[in-house]
């Protein structure tokens, strides 16, 4: 596996934070373009390191044992949250005065995505919750719940 591939919970998964993942990568070339050269290969660097700690994430507390609702939820929010802290630190790591509002605007941007991409993972955390206790449950309990 690559250092930049993703493990996903599910295709919903996948696709939601895939979009996440473009969206602020855009908004982080555009953010870096005129600070200086190499600044947005070092900020996908940091984002590689956000993917195998989620992968790490994963194959520690979900793969390999029972988990819960809370490493679940952890699991699914991880890339968005950590993306989003990562470039608010770069960001105003980046700031120089005259660059202030542009930089500002970004994050603001990158804020809103990640407020989007948080909405959209709640769906999807309750759906795996319920599956997940639609499959805990015995047949007895389903066929009374019938």
């Amino acid at each position: 596996m690559k250092d930049s591939e993703v493990i996903y919970l599910n295709d919903d998964h996948e696709k939601i934070v895939d979009k996440h993942i473009k969206g602020v990568k855009k908004l982080m070339y555009y953010a870096t373009e005129q600070v200086g050269t190499g600044k947005y290969q070092d900020f996908l660097s940091i984002m590689k390191s956000i993917y195998l700690y989620s992968n790490n994430f994963y194959n520690t507390m979900l793969k390999k044992r029972e988990y819960d609702e809370g490493e679940m939820a952890e699991f699914i929010f991880l890339i968005p949250n950590m993306s989003f802290y990562t470039s608010i630190g770069f960001l105003t790591a980046l700031k120089d005065g005259d660059n202030d509002l542009m930089l500002r605007d970004k994050l603001e941007r990158i804020g809103f995505n990640c407020e989007n991409t948080t909405a959209e993972l709640a769906d999807v955390l309750f759906e795996e919750n319920e599956k997940k206790k639609f499959f805990n449950t015995s047949v007895d309990e389903k066929i009374n719940q019938n």
